[in-house]
Parts: C-alpha cells; sequence; structure tokens
C-alpha cells in the first residue's frame, strides 16, 4: 500500500500520466575471490514509449585497493516494435585511472506481440521481464560503444580509446527465452589499461578484449515463480600472456530468479576459467517494480 500511495504522489508531482507509468528499480551484490567486492544499482523509469535508465556500479578488490564508481545514463524510446537507445557515463578518477563513454543501439522486434517493450536480447533487455508471448517472438539488434580510458603515469597521462561493437538476437520458442551476443572491440592508442565489463561477466575485468561470444537460456514456469536460467561466454584477449600460453577466457553462468509481481529476486553463480585456474563469482539481487 505504501508503493501504491509513493507512487500515486509521485505522478501527481510530475504531472505523469500513472496509467502509462512504470518503475523497474533493483540493487545487485557481486563477490569474488581477491577480495573482488561490486555493487549495481539499476533504476528504470519510463511513460509510455519513453524511458530513461540510471546506474551506478561500484567495484574493488585487494588489488584494485580503493572503490571505483561508474555512473551512466541511458535514455530510449520504446515502442511495439522498435527501441532506440543512446547512453554516456563516466568512471571519475580513483588511482590516476579514469574513463568516459558514449554509446548508442537499436533493436527490432521481427514478431511483436503484446508481450511488448522489453526486449530479449540487448540493452532493451529487462532482468527478469523477458517479454513476448506465443510460439516464437524474435529481437535482433546492434549497439556501439566508445570509452576513452585514462590513466596518469607519474607526469604523462596515458589514453587507450576502445570502441566496442555488438549484434545480438533474442528468441523466444515455447517454453524457453534464448538469447546471444558478439561483441568486437578496436583500439586506437593502447597505452592505459582498461576496466570495465565484459558482455556476459558480472564482474569487472583489467584488459584489453578483442572479442565477445555470450549465450544464454531462461526457462520460465518450469518451477513455481522460479526461473532458472544459464550462460555461458567466451571472451579472447589483446595481449595474451605468454607465460599463460593463453589469450582467452570462458566463464559458465548458472542461476534463478523469482518474480513476485511487485518485488523480484535473483542469485547468480559464475564460473570463470582462464590459464587453467578457475574463480568463482556469486551475485546476490533484488527490487520492485510497478
Amino acid at each position: 500500500m505504501k508503493k501504491t500511495i509513493f507512487a500515486a504522489a509521485m505522478v501527481a508531482a510530475l504531472g505523469l500520466n500513472a496509467s502509462a507509468l512504470y518503475f523497474d528499480g533493483g540493487v545487485t551484490g557481486t563477490t569474488g575471490p581477491d577480495g573482488y567486492r561490486g555493487t549495481k544499482l539499476d533504476l528504470i523509469i519510463g511513460e509510455g514509449d519513453l524511458a530513461f535508465n540510471p546506474s551506478m556500479t561500484s567495484y574493488t578488490s585487494d588489488a584494485l585497493d580503493k572503490t571505483y564508481r561508474t555512473w551512466g545514463l541511458r535514455g530510449a524510446w520504446e515502442s511495439d516494435k522498435y527501441t532506440i537507445g543512446g547512453e554516456a557515463g563516466l568512471t571519475p578518477e580513483v588511482n590516476g585511472y579514469e574513463n568516459k563513454y558514449v554509446g548508442g543501439d537499436i533493436t527490432i522486434s521481427l514478431t511483436p506481440t503484446s508481450g511488448g517493450k522489453a526486449r530479449l536480447a540487448g540493452p532493451g533487455a529487462r532482468s527478469t521481464a523477458r517479454g513476448g508471448e506465443g510460439v516464437a517472438r524474435v529481437d535482433i539488434g546492434a549497439a556501439l560503444k566508445h570509452t576513452m580510458h585514462t590513466q596518469t603515469a607519474g607526469t604523462s597521462d596515458l589514453e587507450t580509446a576502445q570502441t566496442a561493437a555488438t549484434l545480438f538476437a533474442g528468441a523466444k520458442v515455447l517454453m524457453l527465452n534464448l538469447s546471444a551476443s558478439y561483441t568486437g572491440y578496436s583500439y586506437g592508442d593502447e597505452d592505459a589499461l582498461p576496466q570495465g565489463f565484459t558482455p556476459g561477466h558480472t564482474f569487472v575485468t583489467s584488459a584489453k578484449p578483442r572479442s565477445s561470444v555470450n549465450a544464454r537460456v531462461d526457462i520460465p514456469s518450469t518451477l513455481p515463480m522460479v526461473t532458472p536460467f544459464a550462460g555461458y561466454t567466451v571472451t579472447k584477449y589483446k595481449g595474451g600472456s605468454a607465460a599463460a600460453e593463453t589469450d582467452e577466457s570462458s566463464a559458465i553462468l548458472l542461476g534463478g530468479y523469482v518474480d513476485l509481481n511487485m518485488v523480484v529476486a535473483n542469485v547468480t553463480y559464475q564460473i570463470l576459467n582462464y590459464a587453467g585456474n578457475t574463480d568463482s563469482f556469486v551475485s546476490i539481487g533484488a527490487g520492485i517494480k510497478f
């Protein structure tokens, strides 16, 4: 009841159309080896076809020593048949490192249904509302993101310009929600070591990826109120370690989420394998939507 009263007050204060207004927000915490800790706060606020997605991601580890925070904002026009979005964000300077990014994306629903605006893949996908009805639905799209990484070393400012181009697709077939993406990276200057998320990873890495392939399957309605999911990601890197004799990592994702209409919760377990070493990351999240 309090949530309903609060939402009504927001609508009245902002003069928005209550029948078209929606809110989806949540926080996820991740823990991993070597003192890794990450937190992601995501909000989606929309009215009609317009949606805004402010976000904050923080992360730290024993090696990083201090906490880094990335602030972002994505705006999108979401119709039943397509989504067009743009984003920008930054990581303020910590330990001499900072970054700034801009990007854009488009998703097209080849078989739009009353399932509506939450896409099956890409930036327009929702963590729990996977969208779509019927025997088959297909969403396809592309995204482009340019990031400038800056690192101070003594009196020098080192820079790495990184551009990530992604192709993605999602399909709803019978009881399965399937999604996959391919991301290719190109670089300008390569003096600073980038920090960021690789598609499919729940944790931040300090590396220069060359490509990333990610696939995921969600299986709704298999258990009461619980949707299990699984994913697999293969990433190749520039300048792979000669000592490790590899430039490739693989990651297995297992988890599930519970959707109680206005309240959602999820648990994720990810296993990363690189050069014969295995690391595990656990993520727990919760949120509300109305």
